[in-house]
C-alpha cells in the first residue's frame, strides 16, 4: 500500500503589506515554538475575555430587567450596566496597551522549566520584523533553572525571509529564530 504523503501548505503573503509579511512570520514563529515543545498560555486572552463577559453580563441582565418592568423604574439599572460595560471595555483596552503591548504568543515548556514571550512590531513604511523574546522561570516552580534575562532583539528585513512572488521561506526564518531563541536561552547561564 501507498502511503500519501502531504507536502507543507505554501505560505504566501503580499508583499506590499507590511501587516501580512508581519502575521506570516508571527504565525511562522508560533509553530516553531509549539514544535520546539512550548504549550502556548493564552492569559492575555483569558483577561480580556473575563472583562468583555462582565460587560455582557451586566448589558444582558439590564435588558431582561427592562424587559419585564417600564422603563422609568429601571433606567436608573441602565445607567449603572452602560457604566460598567464602557469601564470593562476601557480597562480591556488599557490591558492591551499597557500589559499585553506587542506580545503575540506566550508559551511555556514544563521539562526545562521557563516561560518564553515573543513579541513583535513593525513600523509604518518600513519592511523591517522586530522580534523581542524575553524568558522567565514558571511561576510558583521550587528550582527554577532560569532567571529573568535581557530580552533578545531581532531585526530583519522581510525581504531576507520571503521571496519575490510572497513565498515564505520557513527555512531561512527558522534558522534565525533558532539563533535567537538559543542567544535568549544562552543569556540565562550567564
Amino acid at each position: 500500500m501507498v502511503e500519501a504523503t502531504v507536502a507543507p501548505a505554501k505560505v504566501m503573503a503580499n508583499t506590499s503589506s507590511v501587516s501580512e509579511l508581519k502575521a506570516a512570520c508571527d504565525k511562522g514563529l508560533k509553530e516553531l515554538l509549539t514544535a520546539r515543545g512550548y504549550e502556548e498560555m493564552h492569559t492575555h486572552t483569558d483577561v480580556k475575555l473575563v472583562l468583555g463577559y462582565i460587560g455582557v453580563v451586566f448589558c444582558a441582565i439590564d435588558f431582561a430587567y427592562s424587559w419585564k418592568y417600564p422603563f422609568d423604574q429601571t433606567k436608573w439599572f441602565s445607567y449603572i450596566s452602560v457604566s460598567v460595560y464602557a469601564l470593562v471595555s476601557a480597562l480591556a483596552l488599557v490591558y492591551s496597551y499597557v500589559v499585553q503591548r506587542d506580545t503575540f504568543f506566550v508559551g511555556y515548556n514544563k521539562a526545562k522549566g521557563h516561560v518564553v514571550s515573543a513579541g513583535s512590531c513593525t513600523r509604518r513604511n518600513e519592511p523591517t520584523y522586530r522580534l523581542t523574546l524575553t524568558t522567565r522561570p514558571i511561576r510558583g516552580r521550587q528550582d527554577p533553572p532560569v532567571f529573568n534575562s535581557k530580552p533578545v532583539e531581532l531585526r530583519q528585513p522581510f525581504a531576507t525571509w520571503f521571496y519575490e512572488d510572497g513565498e515564505f521561506a520557513s527555512a531561512k526564518f527558522n534558522a534565525d529564530i533558532e539563533g535567537a531563541v538559543e542567544a535568549l536561552l544562552a543569556k540565562k547561564a550567564e
